[in-house]
């Protein structure tokens, strides 16, 4: 298992935002989990992003907090958003009503496992997560949200950069890198959207999928100082019009955004505001590519502007945006 710290071009923001640990929830049995709001949809979401923060500004991990992620492991490896009670077997992954165990749960928890590893237990756990997450990718490389569904940009993204933690596994990370690649918008469209991921083909490109499929393709996960260069890459394209390299492709998609707008990534279903969940990890995608420096400086310093309203709505915090 390979561990890496965070590098000093984003050290500045989490200077801001990791102050001191995120609150752990009270009820006893959650003793150990990040934050005081509902955990039914991001428990392990938010405890696993929280966890890799935590890891990445070299701050001390609690181990009640990697013990309350362990315990949320389903029999056969998997993770879902949340089990209140950890003694009930996990349901069937349901695609169609969303429960059940997911990929994306599954694939934040392996990552956070990985990286913040105390012992034989997390280990195990982390085995027994890529386990399972490798069984979901479908034969086009895809992973669907959940078993059974449509693979999409998002899901994939996440598994490749838990994979990209992994030994052993270049033939699943090939297949997802080009599955990303036959989605990624080419040079023969609209200025706006070239180089961009759209959730799934036929949408437009959104900042959420972009960011996520870049923290894959830039193997993002595992962090540490890089120097950038201040421009963003070429995007060039082959037959199909297909991005020739969607790492490039994405990288300068999201720098585009980020300085068209002046430090921030615009939301997907309120364009005129902007969504600091992707601009924080579009940031974390882009140190790992080495470019696009001037891009990833207006976007850290828009962060640190936004910090307080990012991680916390006034009532409660939030510790996945915390951990980023």
């Amino acid at each position: 298992m390979k561990f890496r710290v965070i590098g000093s071009a984003i050290a500045c923001l989490l200077a801001v935002a990791v102050t001191t640990p995120p609150a752990v929830a009270a009820p006893a049995n959650d003793a150990g989990l990040f934050g005081s709001a509902d955990p039914t949809y991001d428990g392990v979401y938010r405890q696993s992003y929280a966890l890799m923060g935590l890891a990445a500004a070299q701050a001390d991990v609690p181990a009640s907090a990697i013990d309350w992620l362990i315990g949320q492991q389903c029999a056969d490896g998997s993770f879902m958003g949340y089990r209140p009670d950890t003694a009930v077997p996990c349901p069937p992954s349901d695609p169609a009503n969303f429960t059940g165990p997911d990929t994306n749960s599954t694939a934040l928890a392996l990552a956070a496992l990985v990286i913040v590893s105390n012992g034989q237990d997390a280990e195990s756990a982390a085995f027994a997560a890529q386990d399972w997450l490798r069984q979901q990718q479908t034969s086009g490389g895809g992973f669907p949200y959940y078993p059974g569904g449509k693979p999409d940009t998002n899901s994939t993204g996440l598994a490749l950069a838990a994979f990209g933690l992994v030994d052993g596994t270049q033939r699943i990370k090939q297949r997802a890198a080009a599955f990303l690649r036959r989605h990624v918008y080419g040079c023969a469209t609209e200025p706006q959207q070239m180089g961009g991921l759209p959730y799934m083909a036929g949408s437009l490109p959104d900042a959420l999928s972009t960011t996520q499929g870049l923290l894959g393709l830039a193997d993002a996960f595992i962090v540490r100082e890089r120097t950038q260069r201040k421009a963003a890459p070429a995007m060039t394209c082959g037959a199909g019009d297909r991005a020739t390299d969607p790492k490039d492709a994405t990288a300068r998609w999201i720098a585009t955004q980020i300085t068209t707008s002046g430090g921030s990534l615009p939301d997907a279903f309120s364009p005129e505001e902007a969504d600091w969940n992707s601009t924080a990890l579009g940031v974390i995608g882009l140190v790992a590519t080495r470019t696009s420096g001037r891009a990833t400086g207006l976007a850290i310093a828009a962060l640190q502007e936004n910090a307080t309203s990012y991680i916390s709505d006034g009532t409660a915090d939030r510790p996945a945006a915390l951990g980023t």
